[in-house]
């Protein structure tokens, strides 16, 4: 874990020659365009959550995410404590279930994720799927739309009380997205998806564009996350890449990834 953290890191200096980029997702909120997942299915062998953020951190990645459904908050939460990085300098994704209802969300966010993490508020919330999780993504239907506006409630809630700095959302269609549009008049900040070469919606991207979203992509280097859905990755050991970067003269996480 921590060899591909520093591939990771040393991809994204080589492809833009300095930091790592960020994006603007909210007024105020920029949002670093490299972050270190922590569900548990994406670390193998000895290397656990807390320390593979630890080693992130000291590399100078500045961008983690986290979910409640992961059970690895409190790993980062102390992963957080030991870097002795300044809070503001740390940009924290975490992720609640959805869809709960805005009492559940708030329930949620303020008794276990906040506490775990042990911090005073987060840079970005996510409710992380349209259905419940063993349902997805089969059956997110229209049945559960007043759920999901009523689980988006809460984060706006949290956002008002300054809880949150930016609200979104994970693994929604478009029409999911234009659910909250069409509700509220104001969209989700970021739309985190699946992403990668073996799997990319580009009618998704283009209305997340036309509605002013961020699409954020997971697992975009089809680590152990991908395929979940159905959608298998191109691994970085694939010729054809290895072809293109030898190429380019850059590596194969560069060609996939950047």
């Amino acid at each position: 874990m921590a060899k591909a953290a520093a591939i990771v890191l040393a991809a994204a200096a080589s492809a833009w020659g300095h930091d790592v980029p960020s994006v603007l997702i909210a007024p105020g909120v920029e949002m670093p365009m490299i972050a270190f997942g922590t569900a548990n299915s994406s670390f193998k062998g000895e290397c656990i959550v807390q320390a593979g953020t630890e080693h992130w951190l000291k590399l100078g990645g500045r961008h983690i995410d986290t979910a409640w459904d992961y059970n690895t908050q409190l790993d980062v939460g102390r992963a957080l404590k030991a870097s002795g990085i300044p809070r503001g300098e740390v940009f924290i994704t975490t992720k609640l279930p959805g869809p709960i209802g805005k009492d559940k969300v708030i329930e949620l966010f303020t008794k276990e994720s906040l506490p775990q993490l042990g911090i005073e508020y987060v840079d970005l919330l996510l409710i992380h799927f349209p259905c419940h999780h063993q349902d997805f993504p089969n059956k997110c239907g229209e049945h559960l739309k007043e759920e999901r506006l009523d689980t988006w409630k809460g984060l706006m809630e949290l956002k008002e009380k300054k809880l949150i700095r930016a609200a979104g959302v994970s693994n929604y269609l478009l029409e999911q997205v234009e659910e909250i549009v069409e509700a509220t008049g104001s969209a989700p900040a970021v739309n985190q998806v699946e992403w990668h070469l073996g799997y990319h919606n580009e009618t998704l991207l283009a209305g997340m564009k036309k509605l002013g979203v961020t699409l954020e992509a997971w697992s975009p280097l089809a680590g152990p996350t991908a395929g979940l859905a159905g959608h298998p990755g191109v691994s970085l050991s694939d010729k054809h890449l290895k072809v293109l970067a030898r190429k380019h003269n850059v590596s194969t996480a560069q060609v996939h990834g950047f």
